[in-house]
């Protein structure tokens, strides 16, 4: 049974998170992706919104309980436009949209928002890392990575900033050594991974490992060990931080496998901080 599980969940990496080859998405077709998912969010239509997103579709959190949205009219069912207008809501402000990652038909777009009132004054502003997506020459948001509200001091901002820095370096360490249960004790749960067209959630530190064959994984490769070329705090808040990482895959005596982007979003639990998930732009087998 348990080689079974691993023997799926590799299946599941191979076609969900590296599926067929697609051109990469341009800068251009990231930030516009996002445009109209804000747009759309303006219309206060739950229909209209649901459809500027990729399915399946999540949003972690630091307080995350791993719901993962199948489909556009279970998305539409779950907005409440009432919730919202009662915080005094009137539209939102898409403040920035930085394209920090792209690749085949993928990308990782930095933005901030500003929820404002009808007289233009601020509610709050927060802090989402959306991974736009390209399935069958339709572009949307699969994923948002939510590292929270921007509303820091500098030295608060660089605390947490290091603490996930930490922990994705420690992850990676973790991974290197073959360590099973260090690497998820690096980890929160409920864990997410997202990929162009997929979406994988682990409920327990238990089911992740039970899935996890780092002997097939270094076969399937020829993989001997990682190393993370650059590693940035792109956005911090009180409880998450969204970490983007540059990952070099190598064989036996140094030999490239190949390298790709991903980012984390780290969060913040009784002092711990972990990875709560993670999208890749990992390239085809």
């Amino acid at each position: 049974m348990r080689l079974a599980v691993r023997n799926l969940l590799g299946l599941f990496f191979l076609s969900v998170l590296w599926p067929a080859q697609a051109p990469a998405l341009t800068d251009e077709d990231a930030r516009e992706a996002v445009s109209r998912f804000i747009e759309a969010w303006n219309t206060r239509e739950p229909a209209a919104f649901a459809a500027t997103l990729q399915y399946p579709h999540v949003r972690p959190t630091a307080d995350f309980e791993g719901r993962v949205f199948a489909d556009a009219a279970t998305y539409a069912a779950a907005i409440d436009f009432d919730q919202v207008l009662a915080t005094g809501w009137d539209r939102t402000r898409l403040d920035s949209a930085t394209v920090v990652q792209t690749g085949e038909g993928q990308a990782h777009v930095a933005g901030r928002y500003t929820r404002l009132r009808a007289d233009g004054s601020a509610i709050w502003s927060n802090q989402i890392t959306y991974v736009v997506t390209d399935m069958d020459g339709s572009t949307g948001i699969q994923a948002r990575l939510a590292a929270g509200l921007d509303d820091l001091s500098e030295s608060d901002r660089q605390t947490n900033a290091a603490a996930a820095v930490a922990a994705v370096e420690s992850y990676l360490a973790a991974f290197n050594a073959r360590d099973e249960e260090a690497m998820t004790d690096t980890m929160r749960f409920p864990h997410v991974r997202v990929g162009r067209g997929g979406v994988r959630t682990w409920r327990s530190a238990a089911e992740y490992r039970d899935g996890f064959d780092f002997d097939g994984f270094a076969e399937r490769l020829g993989w001997e060990h990682s190393e993370a070329h650059s590693m940035e705090a792109i956005q911090v808040g009180a409880r998450g931080v969204n970490v983007a990482v540059r990952i070099t895959r190598y064989g036996a005596g140094g030999t490239l496998i190949h390298s790709f982007d991903t980012i984390y979003l780290v969060t913040e639990k009784d002092g711990h901080w972990g990875i709560r998930a993670g999208s890749s732009i990992a390239p085809s087998p």
